[in-house]
């Protein structure tokens, strides 16, 4: 046999289905030789291709090749391996499969295939030359292994990794952001109080201000939730009454050119989740579906339970089997193309024009889903459209009606108030807002100092802390230990930030996020205060 023959187009661009070559067929002497008897059988995927035929055909497959493309036997003798390929395969991963061949070297590489179907898998792709004893190229051999789940595992963990990394480093400025806002939106709500009502120009000025920063605090929010470092307060609702109960909102966020369709589960089950996160996660995605549809067409809301993998094609990727209620916007907008679609959860990604978005909206829904235990989805509707889904995890038990409001109360307390706050800015204001609300304060910078005050004065009705404190002692364990020690005071915590660790042991007080406003404080603590059985 010549050793000079170099084989031609072996693994190269290409889609067309295999024809059969019928004068081809493995060696000749291949029902006997043991070689080939034990490659028909085994579990891995191998091929023989003959460099010596033109298009260096395979004339050779098993059992397990056949399994793992699709194709029947007959379809793949006679046939170029660039059949398997298709409009996703790396041509680079290709080019180098392709000189390897040519030199008669051996490659290894990881390459996107197609079986016969069209679905794509990940083919861990080996490729020797088989040489007979005086060094002449006979035969390329190749085996083959199907390691799709192995890839979406490390596609899983990169994805992952990146989030937390960027999580961590969005939640350090949310925190401090939010102490920043805090004093602007405090000393907002005490000039507007002492601005006169005819003064219209100063007036003008306050709202412009509070406008502005109340635009930072929802800004603040959004990186926190993708950050998964928002406190969130879950309660067992089902998402047909939120909707219901948000219908007005939703309407108006799809805007007057738009129809809102709701087709909703009338058998839905429960879910424990934050309500006003899944209000805002919910109005992101209608926000993007409007303006996807250019402020036109329909938007269609629908929920439904889901059993995880029974009633799904395909699990979604990062989300366990089990029981999920399944809340999906679609839109008759363009859809996504690729390139959108892979990042559309990403942070600071916006496909709108400069001043239109923050890239932070989606980011934020796929923060609070995986924070709730559940998972964001998107994906291209099969006419036309972007299709969002939101899998909640279904919670046991029944649904408690909401408690009546109580009115809201402008005039504060004389109540005495200890308050805990290390930021000197923060602590000032505070203190500020609550003796202008008729309170009687006394400001402690730690929680030691705050139990030493404590000890020299118990005649205190209410600690209110921020959770995050330098010296050891958090807000949380402070609030623990006025409770074992002073229960006759009652506890109020604020934040602008959290993690799991403290957020379990929060979540027997009562919280207010930062940035907050003077009524909305006020009206906190008096909701603490004046629940029947408090103490003051």
């Amino acid at each position: 046999m010549n050793d000079h023959v170099t084989p031609t187009a072996e693994f190269e661009a290409g889609t067309t289905a295999p024809s059969r070559i019928n004068d081809v067929r493995p060696p000749h002497d291949a029902p006997s030789d043991i070689f080939f008897a034990a490659v028909k059988t085994t579990r891995m995927p191998m091929i023989v291709t003959d460099p010596h035929q033109p298009d260096n055909p395979i004339i050779f497959c098993n059992d397990a090749f056949t399994f793992m493309t699709g194709y029947a036997e007959h379809e793949i003798l006679g046939s170029n391996c660039r059949f398997l390929q298709g409009p996703e395969t790396d041509r680079e991963m290709i080019a180098q499969v392709r000189a390897a061949v040519e030199k008669r070297e051996e490659v290894a590489v990881e390459v996107l295939n197609y079986r016969k179907n069209g679905s794509t898998f990940w083919n861990a792709l080996f490729v020797s030359p088989v040489l007979d004893q005086a060094g002449n190229l006979l035969y390329f051999f190749a085996s083959q292994l199907d390691i799709s789940r192995r890839r979406e595992a490390e596609e899983a963990l990169h994805e992952a990794q990146k989030m937390e990394a960027v999580g961590k480093l969005t939640g350090g400025i949310a925190h401090d952001f939010n102490n920043l806002l805090q004093v602007i939106l405090g000393y907002v709500d005490i000039l507007e109080a002492r601005v006169a009502p005819d003064d219209r120009s100063a007036r003008r000025a306050v709202e412009a201000i509070a406008t502005s920063a109340n635009r930072g605090a929802m800004l603040t929010q959004q990186l926190l939730a993708f950050a998964r470092k928002q406190e969130l307060r879950d309660r067992l609702l089902n998402f047909n009454s939120l909707i219901g109960d948000f219908r007005p909102i939703i309407d108006r966020t799809a805007g007057e050119g738009a129809t809102v369709r709701r087709q909703l589960d009338d058998n839905l089950w429960n879910c424990r989740i934050d309500p006003v996160q899944a209000e805002m996660a919910l109005l992101n995605i209608i926000g993007n579906a409007r303006d996807a549809a250019g402020g036109t067409g329909t938007i269609t809301l629908t929920t439904r339970n889901a059993v995880l993998p029974g009633d799904e094609a395909d699990i979604p990727p990062r989300l366990d089997a089990g029981e999920y209620v399944v809340v999906t916007v679609t839109d008759d907008g363009p859809g996504m193309d690729a390139a959108v679609l892979d990042k559309v959860f990403d942070p600071f990604f916006t496909t709108k024009e400069v001043g239109k978005g923050t890239g932070l909206g989606l980011a934020m829904v796929y923060g609070f889903m995986r924070q709730s235990g559940g998972l964001a989805t998107a994906r291209n509707g099969e006419n036309s459209g972007a299709i969002f889904s939101l899998y909640f995890p279904r919670a046991s038990g029944s649904v408690a009606s909401r408690p009546t409001a109580s009115p809201a109360r402008d005039a504060g307390g004389r109540e005495r108030v200890l308050m805990v706050e290390d930021q000197p800015e923060v602590g000032e204001l505070g203190r500020e807002m609550l003796r202008d609300l008729g309170y009687d304060v006394t400001l402690c910078s730690s929680g030691r100092a705050a139990l030493d005050a404590m000890q020299a004065d118990r005649d205190y009705q209410l600690l209110f802390t921020d959770i995050l404190m330098p010296g050891g002692m958090n807000g949380v364990a402070l609030a623990n230990a006025i409770k074992r020690d002073y229960p006759h005071t009652a506890v109020l915590l604020t934040t602008g930030f959290a993690d799991e660790a403290i957020d379990e042991g929060a979540r027997s007080y009562e919280l207010i996020r930062k940035p907050y406003r003077r009524a909305e404080l006020n009206e906190r603590i008096r909701q603490v205060l004046d629940k029947p059985g408090a103490r003051t």
